[in-house]
């Protein structure tokens, strides 16, 4: 059970991360790469933190749902964490951002207790 959490932490941090190095390579702005890597740093802790908890508590309640129909809805509400990036001066940011939400979703291990499971497993 800790190794699938563990796993769903461990998969949304290195695509946070990546969202962030390719921000930080294409957008236009004045500040150095370590500038734009501490934003990122921050924004995990206003996008990341929620992203988690929805997806683990979604993940961890659903029981009878097809896991590609799961996938597909735990990404709207996903999608709605990235409100803070609406703000910023390039599309660049909220663009890769929205990128790595989608692809948490399409990657969480789905059913992510599959003890009490009654649909069909991806596995």
């Amino acid at each position: 059970m800790l190794g699938r959490i563990g796993r769903c932490v461990l998969t949304y941090l290195l695509l946070h991360t990546a969202a962030w190095v390719a921000t930080a390579q294409t957008v236009w702005w004045e500040e150095t790469f370590l500038e734009i890597m501490t934003l990122g740093m921050f924004l995990l802790l206003i996008i990341g933190i929620p992203t988690l908890l929805i997806a683990v508590i979604a993940a961890s309640l659903h029981k009878r749902m097809d896991v590609a129909r799961f996938r597909v809805l735990l990404a709207i509400p996903l999608l709605l964490c990235t409100w803070p990036l609406l703000a910023s001066s390039a599309a660049e940011p909220l663009v890769f951002q929205v990128m790595a939400q989608i692809a948490f979703a399409a990657l969480i291990p789905a059913p992510l207790f599959p003890k009490g499971w009654l649909g069909r497993s991806e596995q």
